[in-house]
């Protein structure tokens, strides 16, 4: 996004349309690991790359390059190894889940915003998830919004985080993730249909 993530040109992002960016971007990485013919690794998700489109909707942009190394969207994996994978894109994604959510850039000073967040990411099993989830959520929402889909959204963010890349959903699964959490949702886009 050109602006600071979870805000647009024209001011704040409500939380539908953060829902909608993040589905539209998954849905975009799913698309390039899973159907493109040859398989495409992104290799630079961040959110300078991603183009809003009515504020509701977005567009990936420069994929397909050499990799980059964006500070702040990086995955150790490839930091210790130099070697790149589609779970690295799915650990960008998780980064920039976590800037629409909180509405942070990817570095908080000395630190990744998966660092940052990471004592209340890790707070929402325990039993006051809900002051995590408060922390979490970008104040200039003023708590506008479904507390479940940030819940749901932070699980996402939180698996895409997972150190063990192999552990880390494919694109696929996050597509159908968040799908599943506002299939009852109105706002939200019909279901993606796998080919």
């Amino acid at each position: 996004m050109h602006t600071a993530a979870g805000q647009s040109a024209g001011g704040i992002l409500s939380w539908s349309n953060r829902v909608n960016i993040a589905l539209d971007i998954a849905r975009a990485l799913d698309y390039l690991h899973s159907q493109a013919d040859p398989p495409i690794i992104h290799r630079d998700v961040k959110s300078s790359n991603v183009l809003l489109i009515d504020n509701d909707h977005a567009k990936l942009a420069d994929f397909g390059t050499p990799i980059k190394g964006s500070v702040g969207y990086v995955d150790a994996n490839y930091l210790n190894t130099g070697l790149v994978s589609p779970k690295s894109d799915v650990y960008s994604f998780g980064v920039l889940l976590l800037e629409l959510i909180t509405g942070l850039k990817a570095v908080q000073g000395s630190f990744t915003l998966p660092e940052w967040t990471a004592d209340a990411r890790g707070a929402l099993n325990a039993d006051d998830g809900g002051e995590a989830l408060r922390k979490l959520l970008d104040p200039s929402l003023k708590g506008s919004a479904d507390w479940e889909q940030v819940r749901a959204m932070v699980h996402v963010a939180n698996l895409a985080l997972l150190e063990n890349y192999e552990a880390r959903p494919e694109m696929c699964h996050v597509v159908d993730m968040i799908v599943s959490v506002f299939e009852h949702d109105e706002s939200m886009p019909q279901p993606y249909k796998h080919v």
